[in-house]
C-alpha cells in the first residue's frame, strides 16, 4: 500500500476516536468491510502505530492457511500484544508499524512473557498440547480465552482485531463464528474489530451467526479518498514528468479512485516508462503503454490480481455460468432479465448469487454492476476477447483495450466540463422505471417526462422538479457540503410545492455535517453522496459512454 501518504486522514481519526473512547469506558467494535485492494490493512495498520499509551492491542490477519498456522500466529500475536503493553512505547508511528511486522518464533515469545505474564503463557502452552491432539475446536476455543486472560493479566481492557475474519470458516473450526460471537457478547473489556474484504457474506455473518450481535457492531464502509491527498500524492510521485497532460491525473483519481493499491501499480508503472523511453511527458500514449503492462499482460500485476479474483469461481457449481453473467455485466447489462436476454436464464439467479457470494457484483434493487473499475474493465476487455471466437492476436487486444480506456478518459472530460446539476439532469433523463437501492433505501427511477430547474433566492445549489406520469420528484443538488441550513431550506421549498412531492431527493456529492445527516433522515430524505452517484453513473452511463467498443 502507499506507505508516504495516508491517503484516508478522516477514517484513521475516526477509527483512535473510538478506541480511545473504549478506553474511557464507552465500546464500539468495529467492522471494516470494503473490496479487495481498497486500503483496509493499511488502516489497520495506522491504528496499531498510533495506540494509547499502554493498551494491549493483538492483531492477528487470517490467511488461508492450516488450522495449525492460525492458532500459531494467534498465539505469537497475543504474546507480542502483551510485550509491547508491558514494555516502552515505540518512538514514532513507522517504529510501531515496523514491530508491527515484526516475526518472532512461538516459543522465543513464550520464553520471555513467562516472568511477567506467566497465566497468558500457560494458557498458550496449553493451546499447543490441544493442537497435538489435532483437538481444532478445543484449540481455537482457548486461544480465544488467552485473549481474555491477557487483558486480566494486564489489568487493562484490550484491542483484538481479525483481518479478513471470514476466512475463519475455511480453516476446519467447527461453529467459529458462533465461539467468536460469544465472546463479544460476554467481554466488555475487549473491543473487537473485524475487516473483511465481503461485504455482503460479512454483514451476513455478523446478523446470523453473531445472532444479536449485529447492532452492537459500526459497520465501517471503506470507499472514497481525499480527492486532494490523492493529487498531491500522484503529483509527488510523477514529478520528473514536467510537463504533465493537465487532465490524466484527475482523470486517474476519478476512474481508480477508492483503490489506493490500484493506483500505486499503475502510477509505478508510467514512472518506469517514462524513464525507459527518456521522456518527460505524462502523455496519453505513455498511459496506455503503462496500462497494457499491468492490466492487459499476462504478466501484469492487475492482469494476475483479476485472473486470482475469478479463481473461486472455478470450484463452484454456478461458476461457469457466474463468469458469463459477469462478462454481460460488465458490458452494460443491468437486469437479471437483460442477462438472461443475452445469456438464457438457465441457472441465472444462481450464477448472480454466487457473483454476490464472492464480491464480484454488487445488487441495488433490481439492477446489477461490477462495483471494481479495474475488474470491469479487464473482463470486458481482455477476459471478452479471450473467451471469444479465435482469430484474434495480442494488437488487437491491445487495441482493445486502449480503445476502452481512451473510451472512458474523453466521457470523463465530457462530464468534467459540465456542472454537477447538468449532470444530475442526465442521469435522470437516462432512468427506465427500475427498482434501485441506494443510501439503504429502495425505490423505483421512474422515466421522467419533465424535468425544471427552480431558482431560489439565497440559496447556494439547486432546485429540481421531475415529474412522470402525475408523480412529482423534488431534488436539491449541492455543490458544497450540505449543513443543517441547506436541508430546512429544501424541506421548505418541498413544502411549497403543489402537488406535494413524492420523494425528496438531497444530491451531496461533497457530503453533509452530522447535524444535516440527523435532519435529513428525520425528513425522510432519500441522500445521494459520492457513492451513490458511482452507482448510477455505472448503471446508466457504462454503455453508450464507452461506445461500441464495450459490447462484443
Amino acid at each position: 500500500m502507499i506507505a508516504d501518504m495516508n491517503l484516508r486522514p478522516a477514517l484513521t481519526t475516526h477509527l483512535l476516536q473510538r478506541v480511545r473512547a473504549f478506553q474511557e469506558g464507552f465500546r464500539h467494535n468495529l467492522a471494516l468491510l470494503g473490496p479487495p485492494g481498497i486500503g483496509k490493512t493499511f488502516q489497520l495498520q495506522q491504528v496499531m502505530g498510533q495506540l494509547p499509551e499502554g493498551m494491549a492491542a493483538i492483531y492477528c490477519p487470517v490467511y488461508r492457511e492450516s488450522s495449525r498456522s492460525f492458532l500459531t500466529r494467534l498465539s505469537s500475536a497475543i504474546l507480542q500484544a502483551g510485550l509491547d503493553a508491558c514494555g516502552p512505547r515505540p518512538a514514532s508511528l513507522a517504529a510501531g508499524i515496523e514491530r508491527l511486522g515484526a516475526e518472532r518464533s512461538l516459543e522465543t515469545l513464550l520464553t520471555a512473557a513467562q516472568p511477567c505474564l506467566p497465566k497468558t503463557a500457560d494458557a498458550l502452552r496449553h493451546v499447543e498440547r490441544l493442537l497435538n491432539r489435532r483437538a481444532l475446536a478445543d484449540a481455537f476455543s482457548s486461544a480465544l480465552d488467552a485473549v481474555a486472560q491477557l487483558n486480566l493479566e494486564l489489568r487493562r481492557p484490550g484491542l483484538f482485531i481479525l483481518d479478513e475474519f471470514l476466512f475463519l470458516e475455511d480453516l476446519g473450526f467447527s461453529h467459529a463464528f458462533n465461539e467468536l460471537g460469544k465472546r463479544v457478547m460476554t467481554w466488555p473489556s475487549t473491543q473487537f474489530v473485524l475487516a473483511s474484504s465481503s461485504p455482503v457474506r460479512a454483514r451476513r455473518i455478523l446478523r446470523e451467526r453473531f445472532q444479536l450481535l449485529f447492532g452492537q457492531f459500526e459497520l465501517i464502509t471503506v470507499d472514497s479518498l481525499d480527492a486532494s491527498r490523492v493529487n498531491t500524492w500522484m503529483q509527488w510521485e510523477l514529478r520528473p514528468l514536467c510537463g504533465s497532460n493537465e487532465t490524466l491525473m484527475p482523470f486517474l483519481n476519478w476512474w481508480l479512485g477508492p483503490y489506493p493499491w490500484y493506483l500505486h501499480v499503475l502510477v509505478r508503472r508510467l514512472r518506469e516508462q517514462a524513464a525507459l523511453r527518456q521522456v518527460t511527458e505524462l502523455s496519453e500514449g505513455l498511459f496506455l503503454r503503462a496500462a497494457w503492462d499491468v492490466l492487459g499482460s499476462a504478466d501484469g500485476p492487475l492482469y494476475q490480481w483479476c485472473v486470482r479474483r475469478l479463481e473461486p469461481l472455478e470450484h463452484v457449481v454456478a461458476g461457469g455460468r457466474a463468469v458469463e453473467a459477469l462478462l454481460q455485466l460488465a458490458e452494460g447489462a443491468r437486469t437479471a432479465t437483460a442477462v438472461g436476454q443475452r445469456i438464457g436464464r438457465g441457472g441465472l439467479a444462481q450464477a448472480l448469487e454466487t457473483l454476490s457470494d464472492y464480491d464480484l457484483a454488487q445488487r441495488t434493487g433490481t439492477c446489477w454492476i461490477v462495483p471494481d473499475p479495474v475488474l470491469r474493465c479487464w473482463v470486458s476487455t481482455v477476459l471478452s476477447m479471450h473467451r471469444a471466437e479465435a482469430g484474434w492476436n495480442p494488437e488487437q487486444l491491445r487495441e482493445r483495450l486502449a480503445e476502452y480506456l481512451r473510451g472512458l478518459w474523453r466521457a470523463w472530460i465530457e462530464r468534467s466540463q459540465r456542472t454537477l446539476t447538468e449532470h444530475v439532469t442526465e442521469l435522470l433523463t437516462s432512468f427506465e422505471d427500475e427498482l434501485v437501492c441506494l443510501d439503504e433505501k429502495t425505490g423505483r427511477l421512474p422515466q421522467f417526462e419533465r424535468i425544471e430547474p427552480q431558482s431560489e433566492p439565497g440559496y447556494s445549489g439547486t432546485f429540481l422538479l421531475a415529474e412522470a406520469e402525475g408523480r412529482r420528484w423534488c431534488y436539491a443538488i449541492a455543490d458544497e457540503p450540505v449543513t443543517e441550513e441547506g436541508i430546512v431550506r429544501f424541506e421548505t421549498f418541498c413544502r411549497s410545492r403543489q402537488p406535494k412531492p413524492v420523494r425528496k431527493v438531497l444530491v451531496a456529492s461533497q457530503g453533509l455535517d452530522e447535524n444535516a445527516k440527523v435532519l435529513a433522515k428525520a425528513s425522510n430524505m432519500w441522500v445521494w453522496g459520492a457513492r451513490e452517484l458511482d452507482v448510477l453513473r455505472t448503471l446508466y452511463h457504462s454503455t453508450h459512454e464507452l461506445g461500441a467498443h464495450a459490447t462484443r
